[in-house]
């Protein structure tokens, strides 16, 4: 009767040992797995209070929450859906409806970005070499609005007509798409400063930033007038800090004439 218990024993301690294997290697599986992800952005912010569910699928288990505000990481989307797999603590975790969530993009610098701008024919004008610093500032939580920007100091030295003018133009970038779109699309802008026009004294160069396509767009400037003539073609940037790169090589493209005249102004020595 011992050794039967005994025996008993064993073997209810090893069909235990073997459940709690077999649990572990449940939990611990990848809910990724055997789902086809596609491309997404990598972080987003939660717009709205969300169920997390298992599956890409509105009537999957849920497991768990995320709540208005919450920022989140992910890698990919369920393809063919707006289903976005989300992570929680580092760890895969579940699926997110796309609708809850905005993409979001991180303008900080941990140092400024040295660059040059080469001379160059745009129309029939030709673009002074200059050498810039990209400079970070700061986020800015625009008011009444989620959006958010990262701000920059922009300090250029071009050579014009044997000249060296000096002056500070500004940049930001939109962390959250702009115009509400959901798209992963983002507004920079850079703007010189103490330009006279009709209605103010900053003219504006905008670029977008297309960050599933990794490239950036010429968008538009604020006064056609003063903008130099040709065609600003599209550029490849695979990182926020080649699309800040990029739009300034854009801007300094789309400067004309009128620009560089009152650039070159005895103030701006």
């Amino acid at each position: 009767m011992a050794l039967a218990g005994v025996k008993g024993g064993i073997l209810f301690g090893m069909v235990f040992l073997l459940s709690a294997i077999a649990a572990g290697t449940t939990q611990a599986a990848d809910p990724f797995e055997k789902i086809k992800l596609t491309p997404s952005a990598k972080t987003y912010l939660v717009i709205k209070d969300i169920n997390v569910r298992q599956k890409p699928l509105t009537k999957s288990k849920r497991v768990g929450r995320f709540r208005k505000q919450s920022v989140v990481k992910a890698v990919g989307k369920a393809k063919g859906t707006e289903w976005i797999a989300v992570q929680k603590d580092g760890k895969n975790f579940g699926f997110v409806y796309g609708t809850a969530l905005v993409p979001m993009i991180d303008g900080r610098l941990t140092e400024p970005i040295n660059g040059n701008l080469t001379a160059k024919t745009i129309g029939k004008m030709k673009l002074p070499p200059c050498h810039y610093q990209i400079q970070f500032e700061g986020r800015v939580k625009v008011e009444g609005d989620m959006q958010v920007t990262s701000d920059y100091q922009l300090p250029v030295q071009c050579d014009y007509k044997k000249k060296t003018i000096k002056f500070t133009a500004t940049m930001f970038i939109t962390e959250l798409p702009f115009l509400d779109n959901r798209k992963p699309v983002y507004q920079i802008n850079v703007d010189v400063h103490d330009i006279p026009m009709e209605d103010e004294d900053v003219f504006s160069s905008t670029i977008l930033y297309h960050f599933l396509k990794k490239e950036i767009t010429f968008d538009s400037v604020n006064k056609e007038a003063m903008r130099s003539a040709g065609t600003i073609a599209k550029m490849k940037a695979s990182s926020v800090i080649e699309a800040l790169k990029g739009a300034v090589d854009m801007a300094h493209r789309s400067w004309g004439p009128k620009i560089w005249a009152e650039l070159a102004k005895t103030k701006y020595q």
